[in-house]
Formats: C-alpha cells, structure tokens, sequence
C-alpha cells in the first residue's frame, strides 16, 4: 500500500494534512493555518500546503503515496467513496505545490468516523466507548461508537438538527463572544457564572441518549425530510435560540468596540453581567450532562471500561473533566487534535485498519511534535539576514530563561518540532512566572490582547503533579480540566480559574528534555515546579511555526524575551523592527 496522506477539515476551515506509512507510523501532521498564518484557515479548503511539508519531511513526492484519503463527502447527502472531480481536487491540492501533478481520484472517510479514529487509534486502548460531538459533519453532529479490534461500531448517531456543538456556539455569538470559534471563550465565562437556567429545550431522554427541542420556536424537534442545507438551517437554529434565551431574560448582546488613541486599536468591550455569566455556565451544564448520559449509557451497553472523546466539542475540556469523574469510566483520552484538523490523522489511520496495516490496540500517541522543525544553523541564518542581535547557549539556553521568568519578565520559547492541535506544549509556547495574578493580566491585555477574564493554564513537572492537581490523571494534552489544590491556589495563582479549576500539561522529560530542564532550573529558582504557559501567537494570528514568525510576534508584542532554539534574543538595546 506505501504511504497514506489524510486530509482533514476541508468545511473551510481547519484543514490539515497527515502522513503516515504502511507500518501505521504517523511521519508527519501538520495544520494548514500555520503556512497561510490565517487562524483555522478559514474560507479556505486547500490543504497543500500542509501536504507539501508532510512529503517533503518524508522525502517523498505526492505522486509516491498509495492512497490519499479526505474526511469529508462533498456531496452529502449522496452517498460517494471516492472524490474524481479535477477541480475540487486541485482545489485541495494545488499542483503548483507538487511539479503539476493532480492525483485522478481521492478515497472518502466518514467525518465522525475519521473524528472517532484519531481518538480510540491514539489511546492505546483495545476497547472503548468513543463520543463524538460537533456542529456538523456529513449531515450528522452526534456519534457514539464501540471501538474494538474489529473496528469502529455506530451504536447511536444523531442528525445536523440536533447538534450540541452548534447550540454551544449559538449561545457564545448570542452573548457577543464571537462566532463559532469563540466557544472556548463561553466555557471560560461559565465558570464566573451559575447554572441558574433550566434549558428545557436541551435535555436528556429516558433512552440514555438527549433531545433538543425547539419546536416552540419554529423548528421541529425531529424533522428527517428536512430540505435545506446544513448552514440555511443553521441560521433558522440561530434566531429560535435568539428567542429561547431571551425568554430566560438574557437578550442578544452586541459588544461595543471603541477607538483607543493610545494603542492605535479598536478595542471591545469584554464586561459581563451576571446574568450573561449564568446563561454560559447554564449552557456548559446542559452540554455536560448530555455528554454524560450519551457516555454513561454507551458504556454500560458495551461494558467497557475506557471513553474516548473527539469532535470539535472536545475542545471543551471542562466538559472532558466532567466525563473523567463522572461518567464511570476507568480511562479517558482525549486526542490533542479533537477538531476538524485532527481528522487527517483519523482517515489515515481508518485507511490503514482497512488494509490490514494498523492493529488495535495501536500505539499510544505520547507527543504532538509532528511539525516543522528549525535547526540552529537555520535559525542562526534567520537571525543573520535580519541583524537581530543574539546570544547563543545551545543546550545551556534554559539558564538565563529560568532566570529571565524568575525575574518577572514573559518569554517566547520557540524548540523542536511545532505541536500538533491548538494547544502550546511547550515548542511553541509564551511562558511566565505563575506565582501572581498580573502576569496572567499582563499576557491578556498586552501580548495577547483579549479579555482579561480568560484563563491561563500551567506546564507541571510530572514530580509534582499530586502536589498541584486534585486526584490527578492523564494531562500530556491540556485538553482536560482538573480542580486545582489548595497549594496550587496558593502558589500557580495565575494558572488556577475562578472557579478554582486548571487545564494543566504535565510535563515528562522522556518525550520534552528541553522543557523538562527549563521546569527543573525555573524550579530551583523559585521553589515552583510549574510555570505559565500559553500559545505563542497574539490577537488573530494562529501559533508560530517558522522562527522568523516567532521573531514577528516577538517585537510585535510585549514580550520581553524569546528563546529561538539555543539562541537568546532580548529587547535591551530597544525595540527593532522586525522582519
């Protein structure tokens, strides 16, 4: 078979691409927005460019690979195995980035199936339950299925018309917060609110399962011969939730942007009532225990043990934490890439298992460090042709960046290979000093130019995990949440949120040296095994991948330091220009 190329997110947004070979070993994943520096590449479906990194890592070309496969079915709601259409072909995989070639036809993986793939195929577990939650794919936002050695089983799947992922992101545009990518803004304003509001038009049904329904509002609560596409519905499901949350007293709430003449910005106003708190936290509720029942009632039908969890709604790892203490599983994984960019990975896997190539339980996913990487040399000619001044320490780089954090100033730490999925993992990360609420308040307002009331979550040396994470668990991701110690209240204030909980990464030195001895010296500074860790991009921009992305973000920013491989770049001799 040789080698597979997975392709994910082609909905205009989030697409990506995965290679991996006929021995099941994922060589390369890489998401499409870290090339055209558009965050989640929206309005577009190429994914070459993401593609052309992943042969070029292998050292192959694309008309080398035995099967391209797509986590998508352009035609819904026909059914199709398989993409033949030139254009829509060259569309994702633009020929200017492969010599002219255009490959005659693409393989289809469902979309929840590619979801539900890059999750139970990563766990390592031989058996699991494995939720799947979203908007909307291939006409469905909703599966639960049984994974085994055999496979991928459908227990039970739930239309477009009944999403979860698209009544949280309804509630979080209805509130101002933004449109459907601000959903983890909602889940940060839950946790400053109650769930005071009984959502009665979301909840859950005597069959283990739930039932949204808004027929009070003008949409049916089950409506199969429905004749309209998934985006013309989406926007009548709009206006019926416009309506129900307004019944509750919470109206539509457009946030004012005004001129600051001091920043040359437009900034917008992120205050909140209480209500607006209450209506979030009512919705992270709702979501959580049909998310609960759908796992609980799957996992006592195939009693098994293990959970696994994908789809953009894994995103929410507030909710992962709610199924990690209640839904009565043993073990729960959640994938570092459980949106729409992670299905690449899903439907290479899926193609693999098909052709006899990938057995279960398959190897555990122990790094996300799948991306480009820069070596010294390449990052020394960056600085070169831009005349940036520097030091080099090579390996001795942690030295004066435990110092610098120790001292209060914010870093950029740019190692390795860049991560897999939205979170920093400490290669593509801004660190700082946990120990007080204004640096998590300096990160908000300066660097990363948001709402102050956003969280901020800590990298953990794995030594001391127990000291800081209440009944501690799996976290190599920070895809799920936990409640914080009394001793991390006290001592990582800045990483712990209003609601006394954390999304930590706890850091093991076998697959991060680096960052493990940055932990380790920052640790025998200070006394605190832990520190600050955040994305390494600010306002709109996706994560950095290239060093001469870093050094953009590096003067355009209030970042005080940054750490490019072994090299040392500071603002002391004033603010440059960048490049």
């Amino acid at each position: 078979m040789g080698y597979v190329l997975g392709l994910g997110g082609p909905y205009h947004h989030d697409s990506s691409a995965c290679l991996a070979d006929d021995t099941g070993t994922i060589l390369a994943f890489v998401e499409e927005e870290r090339f055209t520096r558009r965050k989640h590449n929206k309005d577009s479906r190429s994914c070459a460019q993401s593609a052309a990194y992943c042969l070029a890592k292998a050292g192959i070309r694309l008309e080398d690979v035995g099967e391209i496969v797509v986590a998508w079915n352009p035609g819904w709601p026909e059914q199709a195995g398989h993409i033949t259409d030139r254009e829509l072909i060259r569309e994702l995989l633009a020929p200017g980035y492969f010599n002219g070639y255009t490959p005659r036809s693409l393989t289809i993986i469902d979309h929840h199936l590619a979801h539900a793939a890059s999750a139970f195929y990563l766990s390592g577990f031989a058996d699991s339950v494995v939720l799947v939650a979203d908007g909307s794919g291939d006409g469905v936002s909703t599966t639960v299925y049984h994974g085994t050695a055999a496979g991928l089983k459908v227990l039970r799947q739930y239309p477009f018309t009944q999403s979860l992922g698209w009544f949280y992101e309804t509630v979080a545009e209805h509130l101002g917060l933004g449109d459907w990518t601000s959903s983890g803004k909602l889940m940060g304003l839950a946790g400053y609110g109650q769930p005071r509001h009984e959502l009665k038009f979301l909840r859950t049904s005597h069959d283990d399962g739930y039932l949204l329904d808004l027929s009070r509002y003008g949409l049916p609560a089950v409506d199969e011969t429905a004749n309209y596409t998934n985006f013309t519905y989406y926007n009548r499901l709009k206006r019926a939730y416009a309506s129900a949350f307004t019944d509750l007293g919470v109206p539509a709430h457009h946030r004012p942007a005004t001129y600051d003449l001091a920043t040359g910005r437009m900034i917008a106003d992120s205050e909140f009532t209480p209500a607006q708190a209450d209506l979030a936290a009512s919705a992270q509720h709702a979501l959580e225990c049909c998310l609960l029942q759908l796992a609980r009632g799957a996992l006592t039908q195939t009693r098994s043990t293990r959970l696994c969890v994908a789809g953009g709604v894994g995103l929410n790892c507030s909710a992962n934490g709610v199924l990690r203490r209640h839904s009565g599983a043993k073990a729960l994984f959640v994938p570092p890439t459980p949106g729409d960019a992670g299905c690449a990975i899903g439907a290479a896997l899926e193609c693999l298992r098909r052709a006899g190539r990938l057995s279960v339980p398959y190897a555990p996913m122990v790094t996300t460090a799948l991306g480009p990487a820069f070596t010294d040399d390449q990052i020394r000619g960056t600085l070169d042709r831009t005349q940036i001044p520097y030091s080099y320490h090579g390996d001795g780089i942690v030295d004066p960046i435990a110092h610098a954090l120790a001292a209060g100033s914010i870093v950029g730490w740019f190692q390795g290979p860049t991560e897999a999925g939205p979170r920093a993992l400490g290669h593509r990360s801004i660190l700082a000093d946990p120990r007080t609420i204004a640096t998590r308040d300096r990160i908000n307002r300066d660097i990363k130019r948001r709402e102050m009331w956003r969280p901020l979550a800590p990298s953990i040396l794995a030594e001391a995990a127990e000291k800081l994470i209440a009944e501690p668990g799996p976290a190599d991701f920070m895809v799920i949440s936990y409640p914080a110690t009394d001793h991390a209240r006290a001592t990582i204030p800045a990483t712990v949120h209003v609601d006394g909980s954390m999304r930590p990464q706890i850091v093991q030195e076998a697959t991060n040296p680096r960052y493990a001895r940055l932990l380790g010296t920052f640790e025998a500074e200070t006394g605190v095994p832990a520190l600050l860790n955040t994305s390494f991009n600010h306002e709109a921009e996706p994560v950095v991948c290239t060093p001469t992305d870093a050094l953009r973000t590096f003067f355009a920013t209030e970042l005080d330091a940054l750490a490019l491989g072994g090299f040392l770049v500071t603002k002391s001799d004033g603010r440059r220009p960048g490049p």
